[in-house]
This record gives structure tokens, sequence and C-alpha cells, in this order.
């Protein structure tokens, strides 16, 4: 079964909202379609980006006229104190997105 680009949005959206529910202050900087980048600070003032891209150039058409592309996504952080926060959010998203999901999906963007 597939997801959707803007189920997957959708998804990352959600979990925005559960880090500020474990006391993480969460800032979205950009919002643009395909593109989102997120600076998520812990308790303790560590700051990470967590960011999502869809590379819409290199797109592929499938059968019942679906896009099939490239979504990347991962966390910036500072090399040293930041590394390891940017490994619990990086485990956060990864345990919610299989909780939402748990069989394996696939994205896919439909114009």
């Amino acid at each position: 079964m597939a997801l959707d680009l803007h189920a997957f949005i959708d998804l990352h959206k959600l979990f925005l909202q559960e880090c500020e529910q474990k006391g993480w202050n969460v800032e979205v900087v950009i919002e643009e379609f395909g593109n989102y980048l997120t600076i998520i600070k812990n308790t303790e003032e560590i700051e990470v980006q967590f960011f999502i891209e869809v590379d819409l150039e290199k797109t592929k058409t499938l059968n019942n006229n679906k896009q099939q592309c490239m979504l990347d996504y991962g966390v910036i952080r500072e090399e040293g104190i930041g590394e390891r926060f940017a490994k619990e959010v990086l485990d956060a998203f990864h345990s919610y997105i299989t909780k939402q999901l748990p069989s394996r999906k696939y994205i896919y963007y439909h114009p």
C-alpha cells in the first residue's frame, strides 16, 4: 500500500506536536511544498535542524499516473554535543512513523 506525500507531511506535523509534548521547543523555519526545515531544541537548549526534502526534478511516472520521486529526511546538528540529541530526534521520528505505519509502505506524489 502506498502513502501519499501529503499524508507523510501530515505525519511529520503530528510528530512535531509529539516533540512539543516532550517539552522540546519546535520552530518551523521553512514550509514549502516538499521542503520542510524545523529547529528543535531540547530542555537543555541543544538545537538540531530536522529536514524533509522532496526532489521533484527527478520524478518518474508510475501506472495510474502517479509520480514517484526521492524523499530525503534527516537531522543537521553541531558536532559533539548535538549528536546525541540528533540521534534521539531521529529515533523518536522512526518510532513515531513505525507506530503510525506498522507495515512498510512507499510514498507517492499525485500532482
